[in-house]
């Protein structure tokens, strides 16, 4: 068999190589006929040739169908991560049996992949070099999209339109705080949506972010974030009446028609987990995720506290955008993503999303206050009072909150 292949990789390069100096004497036609035979030739040599060495690791590991069908190697190109290969997919095989597999595929090729479908082909990036960690780089946009960091591929991106709610989640130290601070100051230079902040580790995290006049509320204490999450619950019912009113589907087509705008909102909650037991807020948590994806309010949460009774079916139905970073084991991976990985991570902004690896941009916190500081306003604080059976007062409103 190689001495096979090798005869033939020997005529095709002969077959070429004639061919240019045919075309060099003059007989052009029959100088690139012959090239495109030999081109063609040392081609067929390279799939055969790497097609016997895939063959050999799809039988072994199991990816082959009822009729003893093997995907093979139709391409492999050049990327700027390392390279790609191509393979066809015989009837009966799917994504599912390579990325059940990705293990021994890595350890055969003695790299990290990733393994995705594409028009009834599977592509396999197998990526040569390691992610890199980028300094914080401002993308600015009118879409609602944010930066997320550096994959292999370049800048990956999320469209809150499109992905209306994002779940970030990772152990202490994944570097859950650095992405978050990332988010909050590319949609604070974009000037186009309005932030409420819930921060329930007392304000450190977000504090840096509290006095920008982008950030219409601030809380850092469960009973204040009860009142915002109220709040906003009632805003989703009061848009869908008006966009009832003037037979709109949701906020886009809405604010075509109407003269009065409304503005897109962001909650964006770290440490949710802290909310668990408090079953007001997270009902009122779990209704926000349900009703609100029209109305053009999102939500952004994250949790350093990835198990099942955190992640529950109801916040991960509603919440179909996964940012995944470090955990412990396979066991909370899988409670995150569904398949294991997220364990293997380095930490420090090294997380997964949509099947791809991606390293967050490197932002402390001076740095973001450097950014953003020409945003600050001057706030006064002042204390809602509640009414005696607990309920909002009925003139409560946010801006209310804040004394521009």
């Amino acid at each position: 068999m190689g001495n096979k292949d090798s005869s033939l990789f020997e005529v095709g390069l002969s077959s070429v190589v004639g061919g240019i100096l045919m075309i060099t004497f003059g007989a052009t036609t029959g100088g690139i006929g012959f090239c495109g035979l030999g081109g063609l030739s040392c081609l067929y040599h390279f799939l055969e040739k790497h097609n016997s060495k895939f063959d050999k690791l799809m039988k072994n590991i199991g990816i082959i169908n009822k009729d003893e069908r093997l995907p093979k190697l139709k391409e492999k190109q050049n990327t700027n991560f390392g390279y790609r290969l191509i393979f066809d997919l015989p009837h009966g095989i799917n994504s599912d049996d390579f990325k059940r597999k990705q293990l021994s595929i890595e350890e055969f090729l003695n790299n990290k992949v990733n393994i995705k479908y594409i028009n009834k082909c599977i592509y396999i990036d197998v990526y040569e070099k390691d992610l890199e960690l980028h300094p914080y780089q401002f993308y600015k946009n009118n879409n609602l999209e944010i930066a997320i960091g550096h994959s292999m591929s370049g800048l990956e991106k999320i469209n809150i339109k499109k992905a209306p709610h994002i779940l970030i989640a990772g152990e202490t130290g994944s570097g859950k705080s650095t992405l978050l601070r990332g988010i909050i100051t590319n949609l604070i230079l974009n000037k186009n949506t309005e932030l409420h902040l819930i921060d329930l580790k007392n304000g450190a995290e977000f504090n840096v972010f509290r006095k920008s006049k982008y950030v219409k509320s601030f809380s850092r204490t469960i009973e204040e974030s009860e009142k915002i999450l109220n709040k906003l619950l009632i805003e989703v019912d009061e848009r869908y009446d008006k966009f009832f009113e003037n037979d709109c589907v949701d906020i886009e087509e809405y604010n075509k028609i109407s003269k009065s705008k409304m503005k897109y909102k962001v909650l964006i909650i770290d440490e949710f987990a802290d909310l668990q037991n408090e079953k007001d807020s997270i009902k009122i948590l779990e209704s926000l995720a349900s009703k609100s994806r029209a109305s053009g309010i999102h939500l952004i949460i994250a949790t350093q506290r990835p198990d099942a009774k955190v992640l529950n079916g109801r916040i991960k139905a509603n919440v179909p955008c996964v940012i995944g970073l470090k955990t412990m084991n396979e066991i909370n991976s899988r409670i995150i993503i569904d398949r294991s990985g997220l364990e293997k991570l380095k930490g420090r902004g090294h997380g997964i999303y949509k099947d791809i690896e991606f390293q967050s941009m490197n932002l402390s916190v001076s740095k973001a206050r450097d950014l953003i500081k020409h945003t600050y306003i001057k706030k006064k604080v002042e204390k809602l009072e509640e009414k005696s059976n607990g309920e909002l007062p009925n003139d409560f409103n946010l801006g209310d909150l804040y004394d521009n």
